[in-house]
């Protein structure tokens, strides 16, 4: 096959809507391959992949933040611990399990927790171009925490012209129940050589409303703002420079859950902290030149500075404050080459990332006085860590109806955290800590023309996590009732997964499904010590002690019905186990923390003209009572005997006036429905009315 032929079996399995003829003569709907910016021309046809924003994938005057996103897509459960943070769950997987990457550059960081943690939400989505999910393990391309997929979320960008182009958009939206306000201005410069855009977001979220009575809630609002910035230069015929500088920043998220305002809806518990807000920013700068060798093959080398930082304020029920926070500076360096060999179509590289941490902890009197210096924050202070991959991945064709996509990655990681030991006064000493691992991973998958209509594909990958700064050295609250202490001497985490999907088009429909199992092993899984704290929490500590599986299967439906009225049904269910430690020396198997519940999806769209369109979509979630010994704990969050389901209903339509102006009216939850995504600390909003404007001259 030639790359063309495979870029169009690529476009079988992913996400936007081109019409083709088949061979009968027959107008078929047939979805566009994305390419990843991080890896080039890389071939994913082989892979269940879905993409989320983008070209003909609605108004972005629709989206709030990327939870908004997620959420409505069966196969990816969102949990939320506050309305500013998100952690998305892919395939039983989150926190470090999952990669997120920003225009191809990692966002994970050793910082990053197991469970939930809030750092895609420093994205701002209406900055994002494109956005796509690679399901299951991607370690070969894009290394350590790929095991439960990768979330790949591409910024707006500009290319020069030889017609000189300027353009500004202005856009507004805002909704009543989430009671949130969102402003945007965007200015694009294009040039011959050269062009340029430049974005400023500002939103406000007041206390939110939940459905079904449940009212205003208190402490639940905070604000964000961010700016985005890419430039491209035309250096020479085959080569171009990208420079991107983005900045977000949130401002006093309540984690509203463990404060007296928590909800105690369906018998939750709120917690006895009287504030718990958190700040957080994201700084990333990079620098991408980009080589067209000629004869498909291309090339880009990439250099990188982004900066997380988080820093929480709480008092506690006594009036006592403590104010702790980190900081982690990621410098990268990655490299990238794709074309044609004699071998067939390769995509190698390497990357190389170096993360700088430190962190800080002061607690305070009742009278406002400092208390106490402490000489770390939640993770080890003045450390570092380094991330060093290679890989390898080839496409060889075996016939004109099959191909295999075959890889490897090795992979070192290396640690060297100083301040350890947060207290270095008593009598348990806890020495710095320089370890170091390395990992060798590899994939084979592959794609079957079975005929003009049906392909199979399917395939088993590996995937790994070193361990890092937060499962190692991280001395905070593990979650609602646990203080973690550092624990010395872990190792990598292994992961294999198996899939088989399909995908079947008929005259005026289209059918997708997949199959898949994941083999866990070596989790770092936490277990109580029998020891408390000074707070009464029960003290964790972690081990390599995780063994389990989890199996899940996607379906989705798209049917024209006419010209102008389409539909699409989804569904998604996934179950799962590990070997979970609940004493020193005792195990027995639990549901993984947090399953999605089984969710279906139905949406019908009707585009009467080209200037409108109406949808009408129903999501419905069932029960999940598959809990977790953690997830019993947690009862801030998840009601006892478990989430319960529910049925929301949302319409909505976009008229594009004039050519320059986009007028959008939604109306979210028609049935004022009170219900919470699974394992989140807040609800979600009830009946809302939500109107936005998007000017461009």
């Amino acid at each position: 096959l030639t790359m063309s032929t495979l870029l169009l079996l690529g476009a079988l399995m992913a996400g936007v809507q081109d019409p083709l003829q088949d061979p009968e003569g027959d107008s078929v709907l047939l979805d566009e391959i994305v390419i990843s910016a991080s890896r080039l021309a890389v071939d994913d046809s082989t892979r269940q992949r879905i993409q989320l924003l983008g070209e003909d994938h609605g108004s972005r005057l629709a989206t709030v933040n990327l939870a908004a996103v997620l959420d409505q897509v069966p196969g990816i459960h969102v949990q939320k611990t506050a309305r500013g943070q998100l952690s998305p769950y892919l395939r039983g997987l989150t926190g470090f399990r999952t990669l997120v990457l920003v225009d191809g550059i990692r966002l994970n960081n050793p910082i990053f927790r197991s469970g939930p943690n809030q750092y895609a939400a420093l994205v701002d989505p209406l900055a994002l171009q494109s956005s796509e999910v690679v399901f299951g393990p991607g370690s070969v391309l894009h290394g350590s925490d790929a095991a439960g997929g990768t979330l790949l979320l591409q910024t707006h960008s500009v290319e020069p012209s030889d017609s000189p182009h300027d353009e500004s958009v202005i856009l507004q939206r805002l909704s009543s129940g989430e009671r949130s306000w969102i402003s945007r201005l965007e200015k694009i410069y294009i040039r011959e050589e050269n062009a340029l855009q430049f974005g400023v977001s500002y939103k406000k979220f007041g206390d939110f409303e939940a459905g079904g009575g449940e009212g205003r809630q208190p402490e639940t609002g905070y604000r964000e703002w961010s700016g985005d910035l890419s430039l491209t230069t035309e250096i020479t015929g085959d080569l171009d420079l990208d420079v991107g500088i983005q900045h977000h920043r949130q401002e006093d998220v309540p984690r509203t859950h463990s404060t007296i305002d928590g909800s105690t809806w369906n018998g939750l518990v709120h917690g006895s902290d009287l504030q718990r807000d958190l700040d957080g920013t994201r700084d990333l700068m990079y620098a991408r030149f980009r080589w067209n060798h000629g004869g498909g093959d291309q090339s880009q080398w990439t250099v990188s500075r982004q900066e997380i930082s988080e820093q929480e304020d709480r008092i506690r029920a006594n009036g006592s404050r403590k104010v702790q926070g980190l900081s982690d500076e990621t410098l990268g360096l990655t490299y990238t080459w794709t074309g044609s060999t004699s071998w067939g179509e390769v995509s190698s590289g390497f990357d190389y990332y170096h993360d700088r941490v430190d962190s800080h902890l002061t607690q305070y009197a009742l009278d406002g006085s400092i208390s106490s210096i402490g000489p770390r924050g939640a993770v080890a202070d003045d450390s570092s860590y380094d991330l060093l991959g290679a890989y390898l991945q080839n496409t060889v064709d075996l016939s004109d109806q099959t191909s295999v996509v075959f890889g490897g990655r090795y992979t070192e990681a290396a640690i060297d955290a100083r301040s350890v030991d947060p207290d270095p006064g008593d009598l348990d000493v806890i020495d710095p800590i320089k370890e170091h691992w390395s990992d060798l991973v590899g994939s084979i998958r592959g794609v079957h023309d079975y005929s003009s209509r049906l392909q199979i594909y399917g395939g088993v990958s590996q995937a790994f996590r070193a361990p890092n700064l937060s499962d190692l050295t991280r001395f905070d609250i593990a979650s609602s009732g646990e203080s973690e202490v550092p624990t010395p001497g872990l190792d990598p985490e292994h992961f294999l997964t198996a899939e088989i999907g399909f995908d079947l088009i008929g005259d005026e429909w289209r059918l997708e499904g997949v199959l898949w199992h994941s083999l866990l092993d070596d989790l770092i899984v936490r277990y109580p010590t029998g020891d408390v704290d000074g707070e009464g929490n029960d003290i964790v500590t972690k081990a390599n002690a995780g063994a389990g599986t989890a199996t899940g299967c996607d379906l989705r439906l798209h049917r024209e019905f006419s010209i102008d009225w389409s539909g699409t049904f989804s569904c998604s269910w996934i179950t799962g186990e590990v070997a979970t430690p609940v004493a020193p020396g005792v195990e027995e198997d639990q549901p993984l923390s947090r399953l999605a519940p089984a969710m279906a999806r139905f949406a019908v769209q009707y585009l009467p003209t080209t200037d409108l369109s109406l949808e009408a979509a129903l999501t419905v979630a069932g029960k999940q009572d598959q809990l977790s010994a953690r997830d019993l704990a947690d009862v801030q969050r998840i009601p006892p005997g478990g989430t319960p389901g529910y049925a929301v209903f949302d319409v909505s339509g976009t008229w594009q006036a004039t050519s320059g102006l986009q007028v959008y009216l939604g109306i979210a939850n028609i049935g004022d429905v009170d219900y919470r995504l699974h394992g989140s600390g807040s609800n979600e909003a009830g009946l809302s009315v939500i109107s936005g404007i998007e000017a461009t001259f």
